[in-house]
């Protein structure tokens, strides 16, 4: 078995997107991206979706592909009424393990694109809004992962911050060579964030041509930086124009071994610190 086969076998994607899709074309719905991640030998997917709960997905695609781990969530966008609480403990009812905070929906994402308006997490103080005290008490009472979707950097290190102090500690920096890119998170707020006991997601996506196109090098850098033992190795695919997501996981693992990346850091990254998020 290779060093790549070893990899895939057992590993879990905490990012993947399927169709349909409201925002985009995906190129597989959640059943066909979950039958393939089982061939592929992987233990578990999570779902993602930017406008609605997926965790009744997750239950019924689970139930039709016996032995693999299928995850959903909710993503706290103007869609499920931003930073609602109710939404967010029904998601927990159903059986939802993952809470990303606002994504397309963040003040800060729609700066980035020249938009107004948006969900922010800070008030003009600096200082979290309210309403966030009250998601961070159900993400606590449910034993949920916390996720920042897509924050700013400076709201993603005050959220980490207090969140850990509220004793939350299933925490993930939802791809933040993204949010690099996008917003100029920078390698030592990655390093203040792990030494909060955040992961730091990394997503094959940033690597690919129509994104960022970092190179594998640079990435493996930037990973190596922060320690593999802080970090995770997803994907964000699902987009018609990328690989499915599992295939898009192997590929990624591939790339990063002929990076230069060791299989043991990528052992961590792949398997170790996912399953450790979603408290397996």
């Amino acid at each position: 078995m290779s060093a790549i086969d070893r990899l895939i076998e057992g590993s879990i994607d905490i990012h993947v997107h399927f169709g349909p899709d409201a925002r985009q074309e995906r190129r597989a719905d959640a059943l066909q991206v979950a039958r393939a991640a089982k061939e592929m030998g992987m233990r578990g997917i999570v779902i993602k979706a930017h406008e609605f709960t997926t965790a009744p997905l997750a239950y019924l695609v689970g139930q039709q592909v016996p032995g693999l781990l299928v995850v959903g969530g909710l993503c706290l966008d103007v869609e499920v009424g931003g930073l609602n609480p109710m939404a967010l403990e029904a998601t927990a009812k159903l059986g939802g393990k993952v809470v990303w905070m606002p994504t397309f929906s963040a003040q800060s994402d729609r700066r980035r694109q020249k938009l107004e308006g948006g969900v922010a997490i800070l008030d003009d103080k600096g200082r979290l809004v309210p309403e966030l005290y009250t998601i961070l008490d159900t993400i606590k009472r449910y034993d949920l992962a916390l996720a920042t979707g897509h924050l700013s950097p400076k709201e993603s290190l005050a959220l980490v911050q207090e969140a850990r102090h509220l004793g939350l500690n299933r925490i993930v920096v939802t791809h933040a060579s993204h949010i690099h890119h996008w917003m100029g998170m920078t390698v030592e707020d990655m390093k203040s964030l792990a030494r909060m006991g955040a992961l730091i997601e990394h997503c094959v996506g940033v690597m690919m041509p129509l994104n960022q196109r970092m190179t594998p090098q640079a990435l493996a850098e930037m990973i190596r930086a922060v320690g593999a033992e802080n970090c995770v190795l997803s994907t964000d695919f699902g987009q018609a124009h990328h690989p499915i997501a599992p295939e898009g996981l192997r590929m990624g693992i591939a790339t990063l071994l002929r990076a230069g990346m060791e299989e043991v850091e990528l052992g961590l990254m792949v398997k170790d610190n996912p399953a450790r998020l979603l408290g397996l």
